[in-house]
């Protein structure tokens, strides 16, 4: 009886053990491919990662399948393994969920947020607008970006509506490195709006949170429609360089 339950112990064991690796495993494929490491259409040899790792290519599967689950890579039948690549359609659900639940944290929080950070937000905010050094704008743009993002998530107390967020960071993070960094001085062009966000919160006045919510809605949607029109410009580009490849095939080893 004992050798039966010790047996089974270590069968239980080895199962945590394995499903431990395969998260930990998940969770370095994972930064890799919202950092931007391994880009949209890459192929993941898992041959190959086993053989890095060191590990069976059994916590590797299971790692996949995680990814998977969170639209990170695509399994293709006979084909292999694959980072997702963002479609139109993709980037618009994503900014869909966003807008929803992003403009209900920042009406919720704005009551709440305490007013000596969202003051100092704004300050922030409009210290990079001001600033005459353009190295120091640099600095300053990416440091400052979501904080009135972060401050809404932290204050709406709504445990819910931050798990559904903490879900989308991911994704959100991984379309702004794949995509959104690539617009013309991307943060630049949000400052007026994340400002126009953080006096909404700051004002004294009665509608403060539903003219923060507003300003939230538009400032989202407003990224959208950027990350939309870039997009419809980069396609025509992308099939005329496809049709080069097709007509010179030695041209994509250059």
């Amino acid at each position: 009886m004992n050798s039966y339950m010790n047996a089974k112990a270590m069968n239980q064991i080895s199962i945590f053990a394995q499903e431990s690796l395969a998260m930990k495993v998940a969770e370095a494929l994972n930064e890799e491919i919202i950092t931007g490491k391994l880009p949209p259409g890459q192929r993941i040899d898992l041959n190959h990662y086993s053989s890095m790792l060191n590990i069976s290519i059994t916590p590797l599967r299971d790692a996949v399948k995680h990814l998977e689950s969170l639209g990170l890579i695509n399994v293709l039948p006979r084909r292999g393994v694959f980072v997702a690549e963002l479609s139109v359609k993709d980037i618009k659900d994503i900014f869909e969920v966003r807008i929803a639940l992003e403009a209900v944290a920042i009406r919720l929080a704005t009551p709440r947020i305490p007013s000596e950070k969202a003051e100092r937000a704004l300050k922030l905010y409009k210290a990079a607008r001001d600033t005459t050094s353009d190295a120091e704008r640099k600095r300053l743009l990416p440091k400052v970006d979501l904080l009135i993002h972060t401050l809404g998530l932290e204050y709406c107390e709504n445990p819910r509506l931050q798990k559904l967020m903490e879900g989308m960071r991911d994704l959100i993070k991984w379309c702004q490195r794949t995509i959104i960094l690539r617009l013309e001085e991307p943060y630049m062009t949000t400052l007026p709006e994340h400002i126009a966000i953080c006096e909404a919160v700051c004002a004294r006045d009665p509608n403060r949170a539903a003219a923060a919510m507003a300003a939230m809605t538009e400032h989202l949607s407003n990224t959208l429609a950027r990350i939309q029109e870039f997009l419809a410009q980069e396609q025509p580009l992308r099939k005329e360089q496809g049709d080069i490849t097709r007509q010179n095939p030695k041209s994509s080893a250059l």
